[in-house]
């Protein structure tokens, strides 16, 4: 038995897709469908929002990919950032889950701690209706490359994945003549 099929990865996104940009993370779940069902081990989750039901659901995962909107600006349009089971606010009178709570009741539940990430894209518009901004499209895609080279790779870090352009670019500029020597990133 393979790895992939003992560990599957999850790779969830959610949003509401009647509020424009908040819905890129099921537009990224269903992107990356047709890739996805060529590779035992990946599952692929699109909702509206999480909830606490899916503990048990996702309780057999190792590895997660959580991909949402953000109102923040990070640089390039989207972030990476790595997380970790939280219990600390219970969403009793709410009913958003945060994808850390959800960790961290697999972890409280099932004795089990997968890594995870998440995927925050920024939004520009969160208004009522469908469609995406042209922006997020393209951040949108290029969170899908960067999702379809995390879950290729046995490691458990993205940062190597976000940083490869970055020491492709070094290289180059190192091995170039002395005149040369630039790094576009």
């Amino acid at each position: 038995m393979s790895t992939s099929e003992t560990r599957p990865c999850w790779i969830v996104g959610f949003g509401n897709r009647a509020r424009r940009d908040d819905g890129i993370g099921p537009y990224v779940v269903e992107r990356l469908k047709g890739e996805a069902a060529h590779r035992q081990g990946v599952h692929l989750l699109a909702l509206p929002q999480l909830r606490a039901d899916l503990a048990e659901d996702l309780r057999a995962a190792e590895r997660f990919v959580f991909v949402d909107a953000t109102v923040e600006t990070p640089a390039g349009g989207r972030r990476w950032r790595r997380l970790y089971p939280q219990m600390r606010t219970l969403p009793y009178l709410t009913h958003h889950v945060d994808p850390a709570f959800l960790l961290g009741l697999i972890e409280t539940l099932y004795g089990r701690a997968p890594s995870a990430w998440l995927v925050s894209i920024n939004g520009s518009d969160f208004g009522f209706g469908e469609g995406f901004s042209p922006e997020v499209v393209r951040t949108a895609d290029r969170v899908c490359r960067e999702i379809s080279g995390f879950i290729c790779r046995s490691r458990e870090t993205i940062m190597d994945s976000v940083r490869a352009p970055a020491m492709d670019a070094f290289r180059a500029a190192k091995n170039s003549p002395a005149g040369e020597r630039k790094v576009n990133l």
